[in-house]
């Protein structure tokens, strides 16, 4: 089962990429198998109209997300937000109040019965030109590494046009969160025939018809607690 009966000790990590991991669970211990992505602002939390999450105080889950997160950590796959965060790059907000905000969320979550194994940011500006902004699918590769993934039976939910990108980039399976995609350019086109979960409610279903889980698995991976770093 996913190791949750104590608070997990976890790391800051700056890998090659000059990404910032934060690792909560060890790596997969048996054989490649699927995992559960999520993007972070606009699925777990609220975003913030025309500003960044700068602090705990401002960070708002979504209506129904910790259920339907309870909920699919049943499924025993790893879940694993990868997300950008440009205001650290813009100097608008720093890497240990980050940090802060992601062990807040983590605690909470883990409070709920959601261990999430692992963080992964992008933390420069779209203007830098690194390779691990989101819709580029470095951060999605560095995860897969390190937790033995098979990225092409896992999915992606994301409510953003740079997030079913990056899930096409790396041969994952995309699932459109919430009303309406955030983005821009072709989209409406190219996303026909995704599938979609409008709300918090109907991701459950939506994720488990997916990734064929409509049960626990009694021979699920096993996880421990992260006890080491990873490069």
């Amino acid at each position: 089962m996913l190791a949750r009966a104590r608070q997990l000790s976890w790391r800051p990590v700056k890998a090659p990429l000059n990404h910032m991991r934060l690792l909560f669970l060890e790596g997969r211990l048996n054989p490649q198998g699927p995992a559960i992505f999520i993007d972070r602002d606009g699925v777990i939390n609220h975003r913030r109209a025309g500003d960044y999450v700068l602090s705990w105080s401002q960070f708002a889950f979504t209506p129904g997300i910790r259920q339907a997160l309870r909920e699919l950590a049943l499924l025993r796959l790893p879940i694993i937000v990868i997300s950008n965060q440009s205001a650290v790059g813009r100097g608008l907000l720093d890497a240990s109040a980050l940090e802060t905000i992601t062990r807040r969320m983590q605690e909470a979550l883990l409070n709920d019965g959601t261990p999430i194994a692992a963080v992964y940011y992008c933390t420069h500006k779209p203007e830098d030109g690194c390779i691990c902004r989101k819709p580029r699918p470095a951060l999605l590769h560095r995860a897969a590494a390190d937790f033995c993934i098979d990225l092409a039976n896992s999915v992606f939910i994301g409510d953003s046009d740079s997030d079913l990108r990056a899930a096409e980039a790396a041969g994952c399976q995309p699932v459109l969160f919430g009303p309406g995609l955030t983005a821009c350019s072709d989209s409406a086109v190219w996303i026909n025939g995704l599938p979609v979960a409008a709300s918090a409610k109907e991701l459950v279903g939506v994720v488990s018809k997916l990734l064929n889980k409509s049960t626990v698995n009694p021979a699920a991976p096993t996880y421990a607690p992260y006890g080491r770093v990873l490069t």
